[in-house]
């Protein structure tokens, strides 16, 4: 396994990043550069530039990241991946707003090939694996309680999405694959539910997150906002959550909820883009659709997005944060914050196309738009 890193970062912990070019990934690794760790960071392919290039240009990468091909459904060379890493964060997963079912297969056998690299490698001192919260409240109505850690998605209901199967899937295969680890010797492990991630882009390749965000700045393709709540959080929070389950024993065997408090509604993240970019001739519509109009729409075709919305219209969804706040010592981040200074890297990296008055600002001076 080639190794680039500097002799002098030698004796710092290696920890393996699974995905590395991801959204929330390629944030793990920013913040791991940054500490007094090395990574070794998984990409399906060194040629690939798009999303090569983003990981490369982190600072401190020259000195402490290197880089390996591999493939979660080809468990063939993972224990060679995994060999020499102290930590690992399994980060990579599939996340499509219009997934279908072959997106179970994947997650659950990557899942299980990364656990069973790791307990093949006795270095490895802990997993932290990155699920999500549509492991959590998918399938229930969200009146129906306030969502903690002690809740598991209904992957039979109607209401519930393949991602939504594929997550809880995967996430309780790793439970019951690390419960039956002897005690004595098995590596220890975190989950972390982040709910909806949002926050500054390091990349240009799209993800299910940026795609909401794009859709909302132009009315031609967004004329209305569903009556749909969301559990939001800042990727820096959710980077800096990953890296703290690594340095306390107190999260080991833990599920743990990554969000911020309160929730949001379709509606709010448009009203926070407008307040920004409505000035650079943006046509962001805030006007909230009626659920009768989202069901006529959503049942049309003509939009498969909006099947997957349709589902989730309903009354507030609520979350209880309190014991990512009690272990990880979590200070979240402003959510509109986030979505604002997404956009704002979002157009920067070509992902949104900025207006005439948007760019003619930024000419004058770069400050005033980029966060």
């Amino acid at each position: 396994m080639p190794n680039t890193s500097h002799d002098s970062d030698d004796h710092l912990p290696l920890v393996l990043v699974t995905g590395a070019s991801g959204f929330v990934a390629l944030h793990c690794v920013r913040r791991l550069l940054e500490g007094p760790y090395r990574v070794r960071g998984t990409v399906r392919s060194k040629k690939n530039t798009q999303k090569i290039a983003p990981l490369l240009r982190l600072p401190h990468a020259s000195e402490k990241l290197e880089l390996v091909e591999a493939d979660l459904l080809v468990p063939n060379n993972w224990t060679q991946v995994v060999s020499g890493c102290s930590y690992i964060l399994h980060v990579a997963s599939p996340w499509l707003i219009t997934a279908t079912s072959e997106i179970v297969a994947t997650a659950v056998e990557g899942t299980l090939t990364v656990l069973a690299a790791a307990n093949e490698c006795p270095e490895v001192k802990k997993v932290v694996l990155t699920s999500s919260c549509a492991a959590v409240n998918d399938g229930h109505k969200n009146s129906s309680a306030v969502f903690d850690e002690t809740f598991w998605t209904d992957i039979e209901s109607k209401r519930t999405e393949w991602y939504g199967v594929s997550k809880t899937l995967a996430e309780r295969a790793a439970w019951d694959y690390w419960n039956g680890l002897d005690v004595s010797s098995r590596f220890s492990l975190t989950v972390l539910n982040p709910t909806l991630v949002f926050g500054p882009v390091l990349s240009d390749v799209d993800h299910g997150c940026a795609t909401i965000l794009a859709r909302m700045m132009k009315r031609t393709t967004n004329l209305a906002q569903p009556k749909v709540s969301l559990g939001l959080v800042d990727v820096r929070d959710v980077a800096e959550a990953h890296v703290r389950c690594l340095e306390r024993p107190e999260t080991d065997g833990e599920r743990i909820l990554v969000t911020a408090s309160p929730s949001a509604w379709y509606a709010d993240i448009a009203r926070w883009l407008n307040q920004e970019f409505g000035r650079y001739d943006y046509g962001i519509s805030t006007w909230e659709c009626p659920n009768w109009l989202l069901k006529i729409y959503a049942a049309s075709g003509l939009d498969p997005q909006s099947k997957a919305v349709v589902r989730r219209r309903g009354s507030e969804l609520r979350f209880d944060n309190t014991k990512s706040i009690r272990l990880l010592d979590m200070k979240y981040r402003s959510v509109d914050k986030a979505v604002v200074e997404m956009m704002h890297t979002m157009i920067e990296m070509g992902m949104v196309k900025g207006t005439k008055k948007y760019e003619a600002t930024r000419r004058r001076n770069p400050s005033s738009c980029l966060s």
